[in-house]
């Protein structure tokens, strides 16, 4: 059994499963976790970058972009995503953007408004950053910053629905 019948369920199939079928469902999920957390001595297939170049693209790209923090130059730091998933195509979910990409860890001076550090995703294939990760493990996207507006809004105590009055 694979988790790609799982995939295939939609929503309400996939809350109908019953306990056994779930608990076999969890299983297959956590053998399959390890796949996306490789250490550099784990990597099972064959990679087109070394993790030096993996390094070296991620400084490029953060000193291009001038993102916060340091480029953190450990090797050891490295994660190796086999599967990493770029795009989800909703409508077809065996046309999902799925390879292997690199996960660099970009290290934060302390700072109260910024949070922890983050992580750069350097896709194998093509040589480049293709994303970041925010310290959840979410993909960041531009223009989901807040603005001046945004943050001024929320500091304040200010109810939204006043304005409508």
């Amino acid at each position: 059994m694979s988790l790609d019948r799982y995939k295939k369920m939609t929503d309400a199939e996939f809350k109908s499963l019953t306990d056994k079928e779930f608990e076999e469902y969890l299983k297959l999920k956590k053998e399959d976790l390890p796949r996306h957390y490789r250490k550099l001595g784990e990597i099972t297939v064959d990679t087109v970058l070394t993790p030096e170049e993996v390094i070296e693209i991620a400084k490029k790209h953060h000193q291009e972009h001038e993102l916060d923090g340091t480029v953190n130059e450990q090797i050891e730091s490295l994660f190796f995503d086999e599967a990493y998933t770029f795009k989800v195509d909703m409508e077809d979910r065996e046309n999902d953007d799925i390879r292997p990409a690199w996960r660099v860890t970009v290290d934060l001076p302390p700072n109260p408004f910024l949070f922890e550090d983050y992580m750069l995703i350097v896709s194998d294939r093509d040589k480049a950053v293709m994303g970041m990760l925010d310290v959840n493990g979410h993909p960041v996207s531009e223009g989901n910053e807040f603005t001046d507006e945004d943050i001024e809004y929320i500091m304040s105590d200010e109810d939204p629905d006043d304005d409508n009055e």
